[in-house]
């Protein structure tokens, strides 16, 4: 890691970085800014930032690695007002949960040295009052790379996700949109829209107290930050809207279902969803043991995005990836841990029309990444 990071916005998920890197690295330097001055205090006497900054521009001096952690709807301003700071040596990665915009605006700025990043983890809570150095531990942390990224600023941000518990995995931008308006942004709304059902109906007092734990843990979520969500929906806006598509179009189903009295059919409806919500989560490693892939590559731009969106296409956890440069020049090879034996097979079939020839193996070494490509 380097001797110094540097974090601009200092909330639940800034706030968490910054004290999950000096909990696990005591030495480490963590710069810090917030435009709150409350907040960025509040970082600084919980031990989160060690090295409060005036301004954004003043916190990266001299960090190896920035983490702009914020608001998505802020992400190209800040790197616009940081693309004179930073140091040339330096990687960039957000933390915004809409990436294809995000991962545009610092490619821009920034080149081959940006990463688009999303930890999957969070609160209903917000704020650096909420932070916690723990909030990552197993969760996954998508990485956006795309055709121009630099395999060393990959791995660079793959580490400081492992190095904070989680478990970094590639996914292809758009992709990526794609499924977190299903799997998180959707939801929200959802949420929302449950709580505000419930509250019209006649007495609201005495309706939500007789709400027991179900109703209490499907809404909870409802309680997030009403100007970060904005922000979010606002950036993932068409695929949030094909989402609720989706989700219109089953419940008018549903509804259909329950008008006319079709009991089977709502009865093999609830059965198909009951196992599928099963299916999803009864593994921790989301689809079984990790499977190895490798394959040697070329050293040119465009190989990455290639591979990942792949991946990103079918479904495929990339629980890990190194690039072991070739001693003999134009290529070298690129190993992928896959979590599940099917999503392996799948992959594996599509990269080997894509022109690669593929090999495998159970389990996942022990990885390290060196530098293939810039």
């Amino acid at each position: 890691m380097t001797e110094q990071v540097a974090v601009i916005g200092t909330g639940l998920i800034g706030g968490s970085i910054a004290l999950g890197l000096r909990s696990g690295q005591p030495e480490l330097l963590v710069s810090g800014y917030d435009a709150d001055p409350d907040a960025l205090a509040a970082a600084v006497a919980c031990g989160a930032i060690g090295r409060p900054a005036p301004s954004a521009a003043s916190a990266v001096k001299g960090a190896g690695l920035v983490v702009v952690a914020t608001p998505v709807d802020a992400i190209a301003d800040v790197c616009r007002d940081l693309a004179g700071a930073v140091s040339p040596e330096a990687v960039i990665t957000d933390v915004g949960s809409a990436k294809r915009e995000a991962v545009a605006n610092g490619e821009d700025v920034f080149g081959d040295r940006f990463v688009g990043g999303h930890p999957m983890a969070g609160s209903e809570r917000h704020g650096v009052g909420a932070a916690d150095a723990g909030l990552f531990d197993a969760a996954w942390w998508i990485l956006t790379p795309t055709s121009t990224t630099s395999a060393d600023a990959y791995s660079r941000v793959a580490r400081l996700a492992s190095g904070l518990g989680a478990k970094p995995v590639a996914v292809d931008a758009v992709v990526h949109d794609a499924l977190v308006a299903r799997l998180s942004h959707v939801p929200q709304l959802t949420a929302s829209a449950l709580v505000d059902v419930a509250a019209a109906a006649g007495d609201r007092d005495a309706l939500l107290e007789l709400a027991g734990p179900g109703f209490r843990d499907v809404t909870r979520i409802a309680a997030s930050s009403p100007d970060l969500w904005i922000a979010i929906l606002r950036s993932n806006r068409e695929a949030v809207l094909e989402a609720l598509d989706g989700l219109r179009g089953r419940l008018h189903r549903i509804a259909g279902m329950i008008a006319q009295e079709h009991w089977a059919e709502l009865r093999a409806f609830l059965e198909s969803s009951r196992r599928a919500r099963l299916g999803l989560f009864a593994k921790p490693e989301y689809g079984g043991p990790p499977v190895t892939l490798s394959f040697m590559v070329p050293d040119r731009p465009g190989v990455f995005a290639q591979v990942t969106t792949a991946a990103g296409e079918l479904g495929a956890n990339i629980e890990d990836l190194r690039v072991v440069h070739s001693t003999e020049g134009g290529g070298g090879r690129l190993e992928l841990v896959i979590t599940g034996e099917d999503r392996a097979d799948e992959l594996t079939e599509a990269l080997t029309i894509l022109g690669y020839r593929v090999e495998r193996s159970a389990g996942s070494g022990d990885m390290t990444t060196s530098r293939l490509s810039d």
